[in-house]
């Protein structure tokens, strides 16, 4: 039995020993795509899944055991300007209607 990261920017999974490492790992690819912020997400960042398997070639047919969640949700404020800026949470919301960060969450 393996842990299999799935990584949808790649399309493709990696196999980890322990559930320890498979969550490390899916928590990396999470900061990875933090870093391609613009200020969006990329839209595969809520794709990423650890599945239990122990079919190398067909680890999605094994037990979900972990997924990205979305977390610490900031929702546009009422004081939001004409140039999109909100003065009260110093963000910027004229391309983005809120602001969120993911996590891993065990099935």
């Amino acid at each position: 039995m393996a842990f299999y990261v799935y990584d949808p920017g790649a399309d493709e999974y990696a196999a980890y020993q322990s559930m320890g490492f498979a969550m490390r790992e899916a928590r990396a690819l999470i900061d990875t795509y933090r870093e391609d912020c613009d200020p969006e997400w990329p839209e595969y960042v809520d794709g990423i899944v650890i599945y239990e398997s122990d079919n190398a070639s067909a680890p999605y047919e094994g037990r979900m055991v972990a997924r990205s969640v979305t977390c610490d949700r900031i929702e546009m404020p009422d004081d939001v300007n004409e140039d999109g800026y909100s003065p009260s949470l110093g963000l910027c919301f004229n391309s983005v209607d809120f602001y969120c960060d993911y996590k891993m969450e065990a099935a």
